[in-house]
């Protein structure tokens, strides 16, 4: 499973968990319910500010969304993974990442 469809599926499960339709988590996020589809999906390689808005509409905290199984054979493959994510992320996007590693590994 891929980090992309990984969180996809967690938003779906705590979104349906709280009784929400993708219609729903729109009208909570202003994230259009075709893009949260997509996200749902794994299609959508979506920006930490979109995970956080997702993450309050569905009043989980940002790092609850990467909280779900997700292995990968090797340490290589982890870090090609973040690299491809962080690449591009602006200095917010890039604190943010760092401080939900710090509050993961306490």
């Amino acid at each position: 499973m891929s980090l992309l469809v990984g969180i996809g599926k967690k938003i779906q499960r705590v979104r349906e968990k709280r009784g929400l339709t993708q219609e729903q988590l729109e009208e909570k996020t202003g994230i259009n319910a075709k893009y949260i589809s997509a996200v749902e999906s794994g299609q959508k390689n979506v920006t930490v500010r979109t995970l956080d808005k997702i993450a309050r509409g569905l009043d989980i905290e940002l790092y609850e969304i990467f909280l779900f199984s997700y292995e990968i054979q090797s340490e290589q493959a982890v870090r090609k993974a973040l690299g491809s994510l962080l690449k591009d992320a602006d200095v917010r996007t890039l604190n943010l990442c760092l401080e939900f590693l710090e509050k993961v590994t306490g």
